[in-house]
């Protein structure tokens, strides 16, 4: 049996039995015992009424008996020693039959009393209530009453045959009937709780036990690789349970591994921090230089470049509060979409030679959200779906940005037509460090930050589309 004190608990008998009264394990053995009670109380009760009646029927039959001997004796002579021998050994005062509406009196003692002063058991007509009821009556009463009993006759014809005796006799004989049946019974029953309580122990509350232990302990540790929980192959709910809590214990370990290489990539970045500062501002100084070049297209490409560089630096320090709770709150504002899109996937694709944009986007539709922010999740999007393009030989290798209006809300959607998102990734796609194309050197935070971003200013991020002829993502925005 499972030790079933509480955690930190002193080993002292008070404490123990405490506890045990409070486990899953102490209950049952409580319900166990009401049960074998109630149990017992339910066959005592029908197996006391039965000896009940059995025993005054039995009376009747001897006294019938003993009528019969009567009588065989001519003219019903008999002496009157032997009806006094025949009264006691039916052990009753008086018998007499009811016979065609008359009244015969068969035997009868000198102490017998008047009719008028007996109590009167009925079983011609009685139902069992009036049976249940005069069982626990005489059981219960004292010694000194004398009973009047009344049934049809068993070995010949008649109404019925009544017979006056005194209770007493038979109030020892139930007393003796209830101490051995209720010590045959009680031990029974007791065996068969204790076989009950002993297979439900081990199939239910061990299992319980053992499952919230490991629950425990997995809360007070949760990186101790040591504490597993039992994979039951049971359909049952606990089995249910042990594989849940399984499965549950290997994603918060991964999630806390996670969390680790996040910590460590932020301290990464903080160190490399102030160098990076440095190359974009000598970058920024050389995009200056470039704003006043004579050449045209030159002095066309110098502001990009600039906006560029200033985005990058805004990234390098946002990326050191990725995933912390006081990160700075979007900034809403009402945002064109055609010129949103247009400018980020015009930026995001330099570099992707063979891949082109196409847009279908209502008319004058705006959305609330941060520019800034929508920037770059177009950006993260249309970079993910060009690398996707260009490593499948699928000659189509045009990014669709179609956007419109539906229900109150912006939706913006990106199709590609790569080789789409493989299937053992779609359910963590979106989570940190998981690439959609590692083989394309990604970090996998790309679709984890433009989710969080879209989540930040009252929006979603979703896939929609997926399959051999490439992938959909779809922003959902409030529509402006």
């Amino acid at each position: 049996m499972p030790d079933f004190r509480a955690p930190g608990s002193v080993s002292s008998p008070w404490r123990a039995a405490r506890a045990f009264v409070d486990s899953l394990a102490g209950k049952l053995l409580g319900l166990t015992l009401a049960a074998v009670m109630a149990g017992e109380a339910f066959i005592f009760a029908p197996a006391l009424a039965t000896f009940h009646e059995t025993w005054l029927r039995e009376r009747m039959n001897l006294s019938q008996i003993a009528a019969l001997a009567l009588e065989g004796s001519p003219d019903y002579a008999i002496a009157e020693s032997l009806e006094y021998e025949l009264l006691t050994n039916a052990g009753v005062l008086r018998a007499a039959l009811q016979r065609e509406g008359e009244r015969v009196l068969l035997l009868e003692g000198p102490e017998a009393p008047p009719t008028q002063s007996l109590i009167t058991y009925d079983y011609t007509n009685a139902g069992p209530a009036e049976r249940f009821w005069w069982a626990f009556e005489t059981w219960l009463t004292p010694e000194q009453r004398v009973l009047r009993v009344m049934a049809r006759p068993r070995f010949e014809s008649g109404q019925f045959i009544e017979i006056v005796l005194h209770e007493r006799a038979l109030k020892r004989a139930m007393n003796s009937f209830a101490r051995s049946f209720a010590l045959l019974s009680t031990l029974i029953m007791m065996v068969a709780g204790g076989v009950l309580y002993f297979a439900l122990t081990m199939l239910f509350v061990r299992p319980m036990y053992e499952l919230t232990r490991g629950i425990e302990r997995f809360r007070d540790r949760p990186e101790d690789v040591s504490i597993a929980f039992p994979r039951s192959a049971s359909a049952d709910e606990i089995g249910r349970a042990q594989r849940a809590a399984a499965d549950m214990a290997e994603q918060v370990r991964n999630a806390l591994k996670q969390r680790e290489r996040l910590a460590a990539l932020g301290a990464a970045v903080a160190r490399i921090g102030h160098d990076l500062r440095n190359m974009l501002s000598t970058a920024q100084l050389v995009a200056d230089r470039l704003s006043k070049s004579e050449d045209p297209d030159v002095r066309r490409l110098a502001p990009r470049l600039e906006r560029t560089i200033d985005r990058a630096a805004g990234l390098a320090a946002s990326t050191l509060k990725y995933g912390r709770a006081d990160e700075k709150a979007p900034e809403l504002q009402r945002v064109e979409i055609v010129s949103a899109v247009e400018e980020a996937l015009s930026e995001a694709l330099v570099g992707f030679e063979g891949v082109t944009m196409r847009m279908e986007i209502e008319p004058g539709l705006t959305a609330i959200a941060d520019p800034e922010h929508l920037h770059r999740i177009l950006d993260n999007l249309a970079r993910n779906a060009a690398q996707a393009m260009l490593a499948h030989t699928r000659r189509d290798k045009t990014l669709l940005a179609r956007a419109a209006r539906a229900e109150g809300r912006c939706e913006i959607e990106l199709v590609d037509h790569g080789p789409g998102v493989r299937e053992n990734l779609r359910g963590r796609l979106f989570e940190p460090f998981v690439s959609a194309a590692p083989e394309a050197g990604g970090t996998g935070l790309g679709l984890a930050i433009s989710r969080e971003l879209t989540r930040a200013m009252g929006g979603e991020l979703e896939l929609t589309r997926n399959g051999a002829e490439g992938a959909t993502f779809r922003i959902t925005l409030p529509a402006g």
